[in-house]
């Protein structure tokens, strides 16, 4: 009868409602249908959200460790439904991408092209806009290679056309495939940050793995014979190269509208 008694408190318990600040009870707000929150931080909440925590960890860690190991067999059998055990495509590309920022920025990566003082002399000789393009890259040159997603599956509708991937399959693929490319990056990023010679062979290694990238897609995940394969990644990777330039300068063109140089 007590315990009851309590429960029927607890249930009846008034409170604030975080999301419209209506005073009400019971499980949600008659207001606007938010839960409402009628307890406090215990415990078993810290860590029920330590094993949540270290649960995603572990996804992540799953998952970059098939990418690595076998990736087209990982996207194959992810496409098939298997993958709760797994983070999702998008959100690992994005955690990916924001090291590989984090990385790019902290140690200058884009200085290390050009030293100081013939950088300074550069910019005196330069326009408005040529000066706001070259920071703009230097800084956030990398978020353009977000580009390479929406513009490989638009190239792969071509090439591919009889493929039986639809968008979302073709998307999760290459997103997955880029988001490994880009902790990959940063590893690169963080040898020539500690050893600059080594900027030189990264660039040349980068665009290896860059085809090697429209390749594996090509050969394993549309399944096209070898010779095929080979020729389509370099049509693919044209057309990725391209169309980032073309981007690039028409970004250059509305600057230099825009200041009027």
């Amino acid at each position: 009868m007590l315990e009851n008694s309590i429960q029927h408190t607890g249930l009846n318990l008034e409170v604030e409602c975080v999301n419209c600040g209506h005073i009400d009870n019971g499980v949600y707000c008659s207001s606007c249908g938010k839960q409402l929150c009628n307890h406090r931080l215990s415990l078993g909440l810290l860590v029920s959200g330590m094993i949540d925590h270290f649960t995603k960890i572990e996804k992540y860690l799953k998952t970059f460790t098939a990418l690595t190991l076998n990736p087209s067999g990982f996207i194959d059998a992810y496409m098939k439904g298997i993958n709760e055990r797994y983070y999702l495509p998008f959100k690992y590309f994005f955690l990916n991408f924001g090291f590989h920022f984090f990385v790019y920025t902290s140690y200058k990566i884009s200085s290390f092209e050009i030293n100081a003082l013939e950088f300074e002399a550069e910019q005196m000789l330069q326009s408005k806009s040529e000066v706001v393009f070259e920071t703009l890259i230097n800084n956030y040159g990398s978020f353009f290679s977000l580009l390479i997603i929406p513009l490989y599956v638009f190239i792969t509708k071509m090439v591919f056309n009889k493929s039986a991937y639809n968008l979302a399959e073709r998307t999760t693929a290459i997103t997955f495939l880029l988001g490994q490319f880009m902790i990959f990056q940063a590893g690169l990023h963080l040898i020539s940050a500690y050893y600059h010679p080594f900027y030189w062979i990264q660039k040349c290694i980068l665009l290896i793995g860059e085809f090697y990238m429209f390749f594996l897609l090509s050969y394993k995940f549309f399944k096209a014979p070898l010779i095929q394969a080979i020729w389509k990644s370099i049509v693919i990777g044209f057309f990725v190269l391209l169309s980032i330039k073309g981007v690039l300068a028409l970004t250059q063109y509305i600057l230099q509208l825009y200041f009027g140089d």
